[in-house]
């Protein structure tokens, strides 16, 4: 009953209450008060307080304790439902450069009115109540290519590791998060890719593997997680901070990846990952890594098999590429030249020789340098000590040979005399056929430890090809020792010119005569290559070497030296007349038109003299020409040069 009248008392305003309460008084007091007027007048109030409150009911209506809990309830829920919320994205904006998020409150148990029903007049629903625009880089790398073409599989696969560390780090509140490589072959870790807050973090990619925290999980292949890490001996520990950094705690898990079937016994590479807090990591901080570990260990799966298909394709090219200049040229020095410039697209260099066998000199010579830096390096035309250094030690054994370390070998890399300040690695790769070995690729970096057996099997496919080539040329010198006269242009080959100049000089130091040497080439040979084809350009050296023999005396020679070279002994005449005669010769061929298949056009020479002096060999007057040539060529061409 107390319940019910505390319930009821409850439901009703104050000023009700008061009314009611006034009215109770008023009862009591006229039912106890003797004097009748003061009964009277006490019943009467008392009545009226009581009208009041019943008046009050029949407008309103009194609720009864179950309505009351009824009521209650749908005032909550119509107050959740004013305060409810939709939430509006619309992510087709005009110009694709924002999307928009827009909050809109409505209330529910309203559906769609039919259009014959009459419409109440309600309040309007509010709508936008707040908009909430962010950027499309937001979710999207407007600014980097995420496929990064250019850069083929190995950028694709460094581009997505920043992603995924950037992720770890966000996840575990980490101060650096670093990918390290395992090279067993050199015992080094490669760092590949890190996120860091430090700016001490290390600038160098390779370091010899140790006693560190990550050389062990590299060796062993166990996670390790430091919840302490002692500032003093942090730089031992973690290795890859170039100063103190305030680093408590530290993990490292391994990466585990094989291309053969059955489980990897060894880690191919380890994930770091350090915080400012102590003891920040646990058994549940590797078990989120490792689920980090398994992801980057399906990307290592997927680039390593689209590398090597890459890599594959590639090799590919450069074969196709040597043979196509080999069509287009067919010359030992195009040749090696080919060779080492598409050995250079696919190692790091910074020094490639080619060293073949001179017959001449019956000696290994350096036939073609590449100098990236243009250091003091060896030069084309030394001789290399087939006994006593790196590469004739390869020549002799015909097997390719790693040094990881030059500075440390016992041996000098060609020659005791030779004036080589870098310090690195090379890799020295014999240019082999079945029964012959014509010389050798030395392919050399600044860096420690550069290269590997995989470089050596990449190389090998590009040496096969060239030294196919090389058995060619071998094979056409002996049928060229039985023939005197070229095929093509109607001059003396290469072999019977040579053999000339010895007689004609080993004559002029005899007897004190003069006698020059002049060499000359066609300019933009491959231009007419691509034009006119082979047989267009074989009729252009026709008409050169017909023009030169019409220029010459009876007892002068002509020889043609390589493709694309012609070489003229002139007896008895020095240098000074051999460049007038020179110069006449280039006047009369720059003029000349020629036809080939409906089409007239010009060409013109670049010419390189070289007058013998006294007791000079015939070895120095044909390369001295032909450096007088190539200087000729490097200033533009259509020039007379003396040497």
């Amino acid at each position: 009953m107390l319940n019910t009248i505390r319930s009821w008392f409850n439901v009703l305003p104050l000023r009700q209450e008061l009314v009611v309460v006034a009215g109770v008084v008023l009862f009591l007091v006229g039912w106890f008060v003797p004097g009748s007027i003061v009964k009277l007048l006490a019943f009467g109030l008392s009545g009226v307080a009581f009208a009041y409150r019943g008046v009050v009911w029949l407008r309103s209506g009194v609720p009864a304790e179950g309505e009351q809990a009824t009521e209650h309830s749908s005032i909550t829920t119509k107050e959740q439902d004013s305060e409810m919320k939709k939430l509006v994205f619309d992510d087709f904006q005009p110009g694709g450069k924002q999307f928009r998020v827009d909050f809109v409150e409505e209330t529910r148990n309203q559906g769609p009115v039919p259009p014959q029903a009459p419409q109440r007049a309600e309040p309007e629903r509010s709508v936008a109540l707040s908009e909430y625009e962010f950027q499309l880089s937001d979710f999207v790398d407007i600014n980097e290519d995420l496929f990064v073409r250019e850069g083929g599989p190995k950028s694709e696969f460094g581009f997505l590791m920043k992603k995924v560390l950037t992720v770890v780090k966000e996840v575990h509140f980490a101060h650096s998060v670093a990918f390290f490589w395992v090279n067993r072959e050199k015992n080094q870790m490669v760092l590949e890719s890190f996120i860091s807050d430090s700016e001490k973090f290390m600038t160098h990619r390779r370091r010899e593997m140790g006693n560190d925290v990550i050389s062990q999980v590299a060796t062993t292949g166990h996670p390790r997680i430091l919840n302490h890490v002692n500032a003093a001996g942090q730089l031992e520990m973690l290795g890859y901070y170039e100063g103190i950094e305030p680093v408590k705690t530290f993990i490292a898990v391994p990466i585990f990846y094989s291309k053969l079937q059955g489980t990897p016994k060894e880690p191919v590479a380890v994930l770091t990952v350090d915080c400012i807090d102590d003891d920040a990591y646990g058994p549940e901080t590797l078990a989120s890594l490792g689920q980090f570990t398994k992801l980057i260990s399906a990307l290592i799966k997927s680039y390593t098999d689209k590398y090597d298909l890459l890599l594959d394709s590639e090799v590919l090219r450069s074969i196709s590429r040597i043979r196509e200049q080999l069509k287009m040229e067919f010359s030992l020095h195009n040749a090696i030249k080919t060779l080492a410039e598409e050995a250079s697209k696919l190692l790091s260099w910074d020094y490639i020789t080619i060293v073949l066998f001179d017959e001449a000199r019956k000696s290994w010579v350096v036939q073609f340098v590449m100098n990236r830096m243009n250091d003091p390096y060896v030069t084309p035309t030394h001789e290399i000590d087939p006994h006593h250094s790196l590469v004739g030690s390869t020549l002799q054994s015909a097997t390719p040979k790693i040094v990881d370390h030059v500075d440390t070998a016992e041996l000098p890399r060609f020659y005791k005399a030779e004036r080589v300040d870098a310090h690195g690695s090379m890799l020295i790769l014999p240019i082999n056929s079945t029964n012959r070995c014509y010389g050798a690729m030395i392919v050399e970096s600044k860096d420690t430890k550069a290269y590997s057996e995989a470089d050596v099997k990449l190389l090998q496919k590009l040496v096969d090809t060239t030294s196919s080539a090389l058995e060619i040329f071998a094979l056409t010198d002996v049928v060229n020792n039985y023939v005197l006269v070229d095929e093509t242009t109607g001059v003396a080959t290469r072999k019977y010119f040579i053999e000339r100049v010895q007689e004609e000089v080993q004559r002029a130091n005899d007897f004190g005569l003069d006698l020059t040497v002049v060499m000359c080439s066609i300019d933009s040979m491959n231009d007419h290559l691509q034009r006119y084809g082979k047989e267009g350009f074989d009729f252009v050296l026709q008409n050169v070497a017909r023009m030169i023999r019409a220029s010459v005396r009876p007892y002068d020679l002509i020889g043609r030296y390589d493709f694309n070279r012609f070489a003229i002994m002139l007896i008895s005449t020095d240098k000074n007349e051999s460049s007038l005669w020179a110069e006449k010769l280039r006047r009369n061929i720059a003029s000349n038109i020629i036809n080939v298949d409906q089409k007239s056009f010009s060409v013109t020479i670049s010419i390189g003299v070289c007058g013998a002096v006294s007791q000079t060999s015939d070895i120095e007057l044909l390369e001295n020409a032909s450096q007088t040539l190539k200087k000729a060529i490097e200033a533009g061409g259509n020039i007379v040069r003396v040497y």
